[in-house]
């Protein structure tokens, strides 16, 4: 994987998304897939990692609307569950692919649907704007920094 040096900008911009609650960094991930999606795929790794995500990505698939949306907040927040620590498993890459999956079942339905009526922060609205304002693979190592740091370390021994 081609490395990118990261800014001071790049770093600012991933360390102030966790100044937002949970539900707005979620609101911030799915704006940022309706402007970025076609973009993000250019970025979505290989067939192998795309494979393990998406097995990730069937799981939460099958449950209820209401756990989907949990699993997404656990996600973020760190909380330890079998599912947080099998995303924690995973690379960054194969972690930007689940994201990306995730949004792409919330336009086809299957996972619990984003509130149409809803309405970003001004605050969060300028984080958006700011990455927009980065050069695209600087958006992509943004992105690839807030999912990375997301989940639960997977635990040791036989267990996930």
């Amino acid at each position: 994987m081609v490395s990118f040096p990261i800014s001071e900008d790049t770093n600012q911009l991933s360390d102030s998304f966790r100044q937002f609650g949970v539900d707005e960094q979620l609101a911030i991930l799915w704006f940022v897939y309706k402007k970025m999606g076609t973009s993000i795929t250019i970025a979505a790794p290989g067939s192998a990692e795309s494979a393990i995500s998406g097995g990730l990505y069937n799981q939460v698939k099958e449950k209820s609307q209401e756990e989907q949306l949990q699993i997404q907040r656990d996600i973020l927040n760190g909380v330890s569950n079998e599912i947080t620590r099998e995303y924690g498993s995973l690379r960054a890459n194969s972690k930007l692919a689940f994201w990306y999956f995730l949004a792409q079942g919330m336009d086809e339905g299957v996972i619990i649907p984003f509130p149409e009526d809803y309405t970003l922060s001004d605050t969060a609205d300028q984080w958006i704007t700011s990455l927009e304002n980065e050069e695209f693979q600087q958006q992509i190592t943004i992105l690839r920094t807030i999912v990375d740091r997301s989940g639960s370390a997977p635990a040791a021994g036989a267990s996930i």
